[in-house]
This record gives structure tokens, C-alpha cells and sequence, in this order.
């Protein structure tokens, strides 16, 4: 069973608060605080980073995957918990390292780290880092927006990088590859600042473009178009292979958004490529001819 089917069955119906938005976003809304919102992830070794890892790059890799939910929503980081499962046979050094890593994102992204709970482990190392954020709005930009027909959808980053990275760095390539999968560019300030205003509703790419853009349409009843040939990559191509593998790969922690479509934006923060349908389901075109879905839209979580 799918992860999403374990949370549609035994934890939504526990879910009270409006807050929480019934589970149907990365993030939820505090209600003891207006305009305050918490996200919270989880890495574990050997499932979402290599035991190889440098650990002060899985350090930065867990604050930036927190830190872009919250910008996806129109907010700014504000405070972290971190809760550590520590093996028993790594050493004072890992630790350091770690450590190191997480202090130079932290303070990159203007983040107070204020508590947590640290235990050992027998088993792999497993990290979770809680984070506020304070929207820049008087809310937080849903997934469900009330998108329609002919919305615009746009991208705030080149998508690509995890997957061809998580490949180097397996089977043998480039630095520069690699390093894109272990300390992934994500969105900034300025993208939130932005989206904050314009967006209609948005979502944390991270599971693949092609399925978190489908979870956004389906938020909002309907489907999308996604023009393949404009789509942001990490490494641009005319194959369709290859260009299929990098929009249904994850590790990309960009940002998807819907917005009217009459909106623009400068190039550099945000670039369209596609635009919601009332259909529902995915629409493939690469330069004007369709292409079919491939098997597996991104990566499920099992």
C-alpha cells in the first residue's frame, strides 16, 4: 500500500483542526498563531540519502527540503525542532559533520533552531527537522485555489538534478551532478515574496514534476497540460527519454503554481510551462505533438 493510502485510511479521519487543511497540503496553518505555518520532514538513511553521503551535505539537504515547503506557500522559515535517531557505530566526527552542514543552512536561511530530542539507534540514521514559517500574506497559498480552466502553471527552478544526480553519484560522474543530488538548489526569498501575491495555489515539487503537478490539478478538480519543450531542466534535451527521466524524477525541491492567466513574472524566479484543464488527468506535448505518460509519473512512497 502506497503512502498515501496508509494517511487516507487510518490518519486524515484522526484530523480536526481547519488548520490542517484535511491533509492536503505540505504544510498546516497554526491556529494559535495567525498567519503562522509548520511543515515537518523526514530523512532515513539508505531510503532518501546514501550511506556514502557526505553528512554535513544531509544536513543541508534536510533544512532545504523544510525550507522549501515553506516557501511554496508564500512564507518565510522561522523556527525548527530536530529530532536525531543516532547509530550506535557512528562516530563524534559524523556527528560534527552533521552538524556543521545544518548550522551553515540554518543561518543561510535565517532559521532559530530552539530545541528537539536526540536517541541511539541500532538501527539507520534518521533525522526529522519541524519548521515554522510566517506567511508573507494574510494566509498560506493552498494547493486547493480555486484554479481554473486556462490557469497558468509556472516553475521556479530547473528540475532534473536529484534523479541524474542520485545516478552519478551510484554509478560514477560528474561532481557537479552529484552534488546537485546531495545539496539540491532550491527556491529563495524573493520566489516566496513573489508567488506570495500571484499565486492561486501551489505545491513543493519533490516526488517528480509530472506527479506533484498532477497532485496540484487534482486539488483543484481538473488536470494539466504540461508543454515538455518549455518544462525548466537541469540538463536541457531533445530526447524524450530524457527528458521524460527528468520530470518524474524527485530530489528537486522546486515549486510549482497556478496563477490567472494574464500574470507574468521575471524569467529568473519563475517560467511557464503549461496550464490547468478541466479535464482531469496529464496532458504530454513535446513541440506540438502529444506524448503518451509514461509508466510511473514520479516517485510513490510505498
Amino acid at each position: 500500500m502506497k503512502e498515501r493510502d496508509w494517511i487516507d485510511r487510518y490518519i486524515r479521519p484522526l484530523v480536526r483542526a481547519s488548520g490542517a487543511d484535511q491533509l492536503r497540503d505540505d504544510v498546516a496553518l497554526l491556529s494559535s498563531k495567525a498567519g503562522t505555518i509548520v511543515t515537518m520532514d523526514t530523512l532515513v538513511e539508505g531510503r532518501h540519502f546514501l550511506s556514502s553521503d557526505p553528512l554535513n551535505t544531509v544536513g543541508q539537504k534536510l533544512v532545504r527540503m523544510n525550507v522549501s515547503d515553506i516557501h511554496a506557500k508564500g512564507a518565510l522559515p522561522k523556527e525548527a525542532l530536530l529530532s536525531v535517531a543516532w547509530p550506535k557505530d557512528r562516530d563524534e566526527g559524523d556527528f560534527a559533520a552533521l552538524m556543521a552542514g545544518m548550522s551553515e543552512d540554518i543561518a543561510t536561511f535565517g532559521i532559530d533552531l530552539i530545541g528537539g530530542d536526540t536517541v541511539s539507534t541500532d538501527g539507520p540514521l534518521v533525522l526529522t527537522l519541524t519548521l515554522t514559517g510566517e506567511c508573507l500574506g494574510e494566509a498560506p497559498i493552498r494547493r486547493a485555489g480555486g484554479v481554473a480552466e486556462g490557469a497558468k502553471l509556472w516553475l521556479s527552478g530547473p528540475v532534473g538534478g536529484g534523479v541524474l544526480g542520485l545516478k552519478a553519484a551510484l554509478n560514477g560522474g560528474d561532481d557537479k551532478d552529484i552534488q546537485r543530488y546531495r545539496c539540491p538548489d532550491i527556491s529563495n526569498r524573493e520566489h516566496a515574496k513573489r508567488l506570495s501575491s500571484k499565486a492561486l495555489a501551489s505545491i513543493d515539487i519533490s516526488d517528480g514534476l509530472l506527479l506533484d503537478t498532477l497532485a496540484l490539478a487534482e486539488a483543484n478538480g481538473g488536470g494539466a497540460q504540461i508543454d515538455l519543450d518549455q518544462v525548466w531542466l537541469y540538463r536541457p534535451s531533445e530526447n524524450v527519454d530524457e527528458v521524460l527521466e527528468q520530470v518524474t524524477g524527485g530530489d528537486d525541491y522546486q515549486i510549482v503554481i497556478a496563477t490567472q492567466p494574464d500574470i507574468t513574472f521575471d524569467p529568473q524566479y519563475f517560467r511557464p510551462f503549461g496550464q490547468f484543464t478541466s479535464q482531469p488527468g496529464l496532458a504530454l506535448v513535446l513541440n506540438g505533438t502529444p506524448i503518451p505518460l509514461p509508466e510511473k509519473l514520479g516517485f510513490e512512497h510505498e
